[in-house]
């Protein structure tokens, strides 16, 4: 397969941020977007069509009784929210409508995720933007909050982890070629990474999960990319 063909390249990039490139294929084009700037590129340009797509769609509210139906099926931890979380709640519906525009990048599923994690009491709630990693199945592996200064990453209970082998994050630059490591993610429970000055969200394509020996890659490279994802705005 000639991944040098434009038209190739603009196919594959459309089935990627739409969702339907998956499998090996799925796989093998996110070792390509950390090898190929012409197809993060493509891939950026997507994003970002389908972006203003969404970003043209008419916010509405959602009623209050969204909220009670959403808190009555989540189990076990969020069944007995408290007053104040529900007040939280009805904060955060403005923030969640504009994530509903963006349903062509991410799944229903995977915001109803994110809803959860923000209404979590520990999670603060001034969000810059946040990023879902999930794996083939749709299933949310972590939950990225981006703040001022700090990344708030938590494990999902979806996520398997090896005993053996730690998972990294990396960033990809829009305009440079090597991935720069964010740190160890969490194989359970949170944990904070400190942003690095150069972490900016107009200035990075895409982000990474890697699979690497425990402590991190020992190359300063990304060992065996798994996972790729946008940021998404709030």
């Amino acid at each position: 397969m000639n991944y040098e063909d434009p038209e190739l390249i603009n196919r594959l990039s459309a089935e990627y941020v739409l969702g339907t490139l998956q499998g090996r294929a799925r796989q093998r084009f996110q070792r390509l977007m950390l090898s190929s700037p012409r197809v993060r590129q493509a891939t950026w340009q997507w994003e970002r069509q389908l972006n203003q797509m969404g970003n043209s769609l008419t916010a509405v509210t959602p009623d209050s009784r969204v909220w009670e139906n959403i808190s009555q099926g989540i189990e076990p931890v969020q069944s007995g929210a408290s007053e104040p979380v529900r007040a939280e709640a009805v904060k955060l519906l403005p923030a969640l409508a504009r994530l509903w525009q963006g349903v062509a990048v991410t799944a229903v599923a995977a915001s109803l995720v994110l809803l959860v994690f923000l209404l979590q009491p520990s999670v603060p709630v001034e969000s810059e933007q946040v990023a879902l990693v999930q794996n083939q199945q749709q299933q949310v592996l972590w939950l990225i909050d981006v703040k001022q200064e700090q990344l708030y990453i938590k494990a999902s209970a979806m996520l398997t982890a090896y005993s053996d082998k730690d998972y990294e994050l990396w960033m990809i630059l829009k305009g440079q070629d090597n991935p720069v490591s964010l740190g160890l993610l969490p194989k359970t429970g949170s944990r904070i990474l400190v942003k690095k000055p150069e972490f900016s969200a107009d200035d990075i394509s895409l982000l990474a999960v890697s699979l690497e020996p425990l402590g991190g890659s020992p190359t300063g490279a990304p060992t065996q990319v798994l996972y790729t994802t946008p940021l998404i705005s709030l």
